[in-house]
């Protein structure tokens, strides 16, 4: 793919590696690559970069009612519409299940918004044809397929923050009725948002102190009490420093996002880490919906 910046020079990024079986585009290992140097490259050059989470609409019944093999072309269909409609202006990549994420260098918030608007349009006036039955005498019938999408744009959002605003905002398109776009506002609720202490443990030896701002990353596990968590990374931007905790991710109740916020007390006990974290209320509340998503 390449991306053309206000130089005319272009920016080229491509996935040498295996697409995603189903979809056709790149996966999910392939937008943890791109998108950190589209994020070096946009901030050198000072120039946005947009980030746009899409999910279809009652994706489950889809699979329920017309068969896994109908879910399979629903998810094709979305795929080749979105990479249509943005051509060379960016790359969608397979986030997870029903999930895709399109990044847009050098689109503002509004451009990506407009580009966002085109995409739900394109995809609901382009219904697919299903089958009313699994027997040889089935008709045909409309399926009409809907997505939601949220949008973010860096430096309005922090980089390490773009992908949670975006799904932020779609999960607040969700929440609106679906089938519709909603752009991140970064100054929504802030006043009325409160600090929730969360008890977190770090399954492995840390440096990290009280008073550090750091920022949680990948498998998070509910412990119990919903204020309690297991992380397996933690990132601390101030020092530019990253740990990463031995062994797999949780196998159940864990959810891949970024939560930024302050370390308070912190405990040593054997290999693990333990430590209070403040976090904003309603960044707490996206976390909890990531875990409800993914446990459904």
């Amino acid at each position: 793919m390449s991306f053309m910046g206000n130089s005319e020079s272009q920016l080229k990024f491509p996935w040498t590696g295996e697409l995603d079986a189903v979809t056709g585009i790149p996966p999910r290992k392939a937008l943890d690559i791109s998108l950190p140097l589209l994020l070096r490259i946009m901030g050198e050059e000072d120039l946005p970069l947009s980030a746009i989470m899409i999910d279809i609409d009652h994706f489950k019944i889809f699979n329920d009612k017309w068969g896994h093999d109908t879910g399979d072309r629903v998810l094709r269909h979305v795929a080749c519409i979105i990479r249509k409609t943005v051509m060379y202006r960016g790359e969608a990549y397979r986030y997870g299940g029903e999930e895709i994420t399109l990044l847009l260098p050098n689109a503002s918030l509004d451009e990506a918004s407009i580009t966002a608007e085109r995409i739900r349009r394109n995809i609901y006036d382009s219904p697919l044809e299903g089958q009313s039955g699994n027997d040889d005498e089935s008709s045909p019938v409309s399926l009409l397929v809907t997505i939601s999408l949220g949008v973010s744009t860096f430096p309005a959002v922090a980089g390490s923050e773009l992908l949670v605003a975006a799904d932020q905002a779609l999960f607040e398109a969700k929440k609106e009725g679906r089938n519709r776009v909603i752009a991140y506002n970064a100054g929504k609720k802030k006043d009325e948002s409160s600090p929730v202490v969360l008890d977190v443990r770090f399954p492995a030896a840390s440096s990290i102190s009280e008073g550090s701002y750091i920022i949680l990353t990948r498998w998070f596990r509910h412990r119990g009490e919903l204020t309690e968590i297991e992380a397996r990374e933690i990132s601390d931007p101030g020092r530019s420093r990253r740990e990463i905790a031995d062994g797999l991710a949780p196998e159940e109740g864990y959810v891949t996002a970024e939560i930024r916020g302050r370390v308070m007390a912190v405990e040593r006990r054997g290999d693990s880490t333990f430590f209070s974290f403040e976090v904003e209320a309603d960044v707490l509340d996206l976390m909890f919906h990531h875990l409800k998503e993914r446990n459904s």
